[in-house]
């Protein structure tokens, strides 16, 4: 697994070197509601990818510089220099190789090892943090009813439209732009009630809607094939009264004017 990471350098005050690991997906600096807060930088954001490594610039005021040229999109490598707004960081990256190799040369275990198993969460902590996909749900009625931060979900679309939406990194901004909002909240029980109706009558409802449109196709096409029946016959009897007039001499309007004398 690759990760990616930010050695920050001070800019004032006392000498010194700050490294910040980068989340998979999505870290964000910038304004208030980022990863790493950058002075100065208003509401503009600056968006770091970590597979592939890529910069974003999401704003309208002063781009990032990246080894010495600004930037709005760029890819990057280990080592590259990020200049914006008084930070000054140097990215890093390592794609796993190194670490598989590692694990590889590493000797088994001995028979009688015994593995420590992973501490439980503290009883105080509360409960367990929700699988991935539930809070992607309750993110998502969080746009949808407008419960949180314009500014967040504005800038959630913008990535969307971009083709770089990321879920949990949407999902974590968007419970944190509402940071009041119980899963009980009766907005979100009035609008789960509703998806969920419409879930379970989604399998009855499309069979019926499918008979209607076969049945209005089916319905077109035999009028379809009435019309051009009638135009081919239509077009027989002229071809037919053509040939008496052109050949024979005889007149269609002779013979109408013996049948209907008035």
């Amino acid at each position: 697994m690759s990760r990616a990471w930010l050695i920050l350098t001070a800019s004032q005050g006392p000498p010194g070197e700050l490294r910040v690991d980068l989340k998979p997906g999505l870290t964000m600096l910038g304004g208030p509601r980022a990863d790493v807060r950058v002075e100065g930088s208003g509401h503009d954001c600056v968006h770091l990818w970590s597979e592939p490594p890529k910069l974003i610039f999401v704003g309208g005021g002063e781009a990032p510089r990246v080894n010495g040229q600004a930037a709005q999109e760029m890819g990057l490598r280990g080592g590259d220099r990020i200049e914006w707004h008084g930070l000054t960081a140097t990215f890093g990256y390592d794609d796993g190789q190194a670490q598989l190799e590692e694990v590889k040369a590493t000797p088994a275990l001995p028979a009688t090892a015994k593995l420590t198993p992973a501490p439980s969460p503290a009883a105080g902590s509360g409960a367990a943090r929700s699988p991935g996909p539930w809070r992607w749900l309750k993110a998502g009625l969080v746009a949808e009813l407008a419960l949180g931060d314009r500014e967040v979900l504005k800038r959630w679309q913008q990535s969307v439209t971009r083709g770089e939406f990321e879920p949990e990194s949407a999902a974590r901004d968007l419970l944190a732009s509402a940071p009041g909002l119980a899963d009980d909240d009766p907005r979100l029980a009035e609008r789960s009630t509703r998806l969920m109706r419409d879930l379970l009558m989604s399998s009855v409802t499309r069979s019926p809607m499918r008979q209607v449109r076969k049945a209005a196709r089916t319905g077109v096409a035999f009028v379809l094939v009435q019309f051009m029946i009638l135009a081919i016959f239509t077009a027989l009897v002229l071809c037919g009264l053509l040939f008496i007039h052109t050949r024979l001499g005889h007149s269609i309007d002779a013979f109408l004017e013996r049948i209907n004398p008035f």
